[in-house]
């Protein structure tokens, strides 16, 4: 699975972080944004593709957004996509709390352990592997003949193939929400009645 990281921090020296380095040995593409609006849009305008954010909390005064405001605006633009805060300060428990209604997937202190940096990137790159979208994904690239099948029908009869869905849900569509929403039904109802071959 390909992913791209995203920095977004305003201290430039956060460049030749340890853990850059690593993210761009291991995953190959990284993004660094010192500017976080120009980060945020890079973001709004590639929600088709798997990212992963690391974001700083605070940023100069001459910046309209903060880490709070970034954070709101990219889980209301994607619930798909992990949030990790990466900072040098640490945060009061007010603050933390809109932390996690925002839904941070999680707090990495700027002067941790590579090794300890590396968990939280590892789990949140396994949580993507592992969501609806890259699954389709990962059937898509094993059954390429499946990708222009129509497989889901609306009720106003629209149709859309294995690929068009992959966007919808990648995109946080309507569409895209109603499918997931229905198949996860669907597989528990298929559970429930011992149906454990899909």
């Amino acid at each position: 699975m390909e992913v791209t990281f995203v920095i977004i921090d305003d201290n430039k020296e956060i460049e030749e972080h340890p853990l850059l380095f690593t993210l761009e040995d291991k995953f190959k593409n990284v993004k660094f944004y010192s500017n976080p609006q120009e980060g945020l849009d890079y973001i709004k305008n590639n929600l088709d593709i798997n990212l992963i954010v690391l974001l700083d909390i605070e940023f100069s005064k001459d910046d309209k957004l903060d880490g709070h405001d970034l954070l709101k605006e990219i889980h209301n633009s994607s619930t798909l996509i992990p949030v990790i805060l990466w900072s040098g300060i640490n945060q009061t428990n007010e603050e933390f709390s809109d932390f996690i209604n925002n839904r941070a997937f999680g707090f990495l202190s700027k002067d941790c352990s590579l090794e300890e940096a590396m968990q939280i990137v590892d789990k949140a790159f396994n949580n993507l592997k592992n969501s609806l979208d890259n699954t389709i994904e990962d059937w898509i690239i094993s059954n390429e003949s499946d990708k222009d099948k129509p497989i889901y029908f609306t009720s106003s009869g629209e149709s859309y193939t294995l690929n068009e869905i992959l966007k919808e849900i990648r995109l946080q569509t309507p569409i895209g929400k109603e499918f997931s929403s229905k198949l996860n039904s669907l597989t528990i109802d298929l559970l429930l009645r011992k149906k454990e071959n899909l």
